[in-house]
């Protein structure tokens, strides 16, 4: 429960006073949560950019994030959550090449439509952030990384139904194809990924840690990276995917 509102709340909090209240009485009145929040988010690339500076030495790095979408109700939001993770990111893969980070960026006309209520603009994602729409985002991109690492959950894992929806599934994305392309699938399901990983077209993914309890998430992440990365999350690679086989159930 208290990961779900934090995952809901981090967003909105850092620009309004009530989710600022939320989440202080949801961690136990603490002032300093935005910044523990940010610390782990850092630890998370950092911890990535390690591993990848390890196995993929000399490699380039293209970092995909989510589009740009209005703030709620027009509000300004100082700092995406991306933004943290990169800076770890960029921390930790020493020796390695950072091409950039991807954001895909709206048509004028649906950048409008989406900055109306919250409650009313996330199906509009599904819509307009597709498949095709990515692979058009990627192709000034083409032949000039080796690494993608997804920060945004990829377009068509999840099957949209609705009257007029099509759904393409993120097996049609372009980097599939490119054989000296390998994918760090570091938001959203990992279920559909075993597979992948274990061929290596996807060197590592990131999960939640299950079984973790409200008070997991009180804690503040430890100064070892590795302490600080496993207090919440894991890191499945081709080297440990055996291990990790509840992670893969629902497919």
């Amino acid at each position: 429960m208290c990961r779900a509102i934090l995952l809901a709340l981090c967003v909105v909090s850092s620009s309004t006073t009530m989710g600022q209240g939320i989440l202080s009485r949801l961690v136990g009145g603490r002032r300093d949560w935005g910044k523990m929040e940010e610390r782990y988010r850092e630890v998370k690339g950092e911890r990535i950019g390690k591993y990848l500076a390890g196995e993929h030495a000399g490699k380039r790095v293209l970092v995909l994030v989510w589009p740009k979408i209005p703030a709620m109700d027009g509000q300004v939001i100082p700092e995406r959550p991306h933004v943290a993770v990169v800076r770890g990111l960029k921390r930790g893969m020493k020796g390695m090449v950072f091409v950039g980070v991807l954001q895909p960026k709206f048509s004028a006309d649906v950048a409008k439509e989406m900055a109306g209520p919250a409650g009313a603009r996330m199906p509009f994602l599904e819509m307009w952030f597709g498949v095709e729409e990515l692979n058009q985002e990627l192709l000034p991109y083409k032949g000039k990384y080796d690494i993608l690492v997804c920060l945004a959950r990829l377009p068509g894992v999840r099957k949209m139904t609705g009257v007029g929806w099509k759904t393409t599934s993120y097996k049609e994305l372009s980097f599939w194809q490119e054989k000296r392309v390998s994918v760090v699938v570091a938001e959203g399901s990992i279920a559909q990924f075993e597979d992948l990983i274990k061929a290596g077209k996807v060197c590592a993914a990131v999960v939640g840690r299950q079984g973790l309890q409200d008070e997991d998430y009180q804690k503040p992440p430890a100064r070892n990276l590795n302490k600080a990365f496993n207090t919440r999350l894991i890191l499945i690679t081709p080297q440990n995917v055996g291990k990790h086989s509840a992670y893969f159930i629902a497919r």
